[in-house]
């Protein structure tokens, strides 16, 4: 079985929001700690966060949260 890098990256970006429910984080902050290249990650990201699973604020205290509970997604 084979899963796609998009996928992979997909689903790395998810769980590493998923562990820090209760702030924000950045592409940059989980491109650094998930080792995933930072222009693909923030293509990833906008393909979730239009699907409804992660959702976002802009500005200099924004970042990326889950879109839904960690058990819904």
């Amino acid at each position: 079985m084979h899963i796609s890098a998009k996928a992979d990256y997909a689903t790395r970006a998810l769980l590493e929001l998923a562990r820090e429910p209760a702030r924000p984080l950045t592409c940059e902050a989980i491109a650094s700690s998930q080792q995933i290249p930072f222009r693909f990650l923030k293509s990833v990201v906008g393909e979730l966060r239009r699907a409804g699973l992660v959702r976002s604020q802009r500005g200099c205290e924004g970042g990326y949260w889950l879109g839904r509970p960690a058990g819904e997604v």
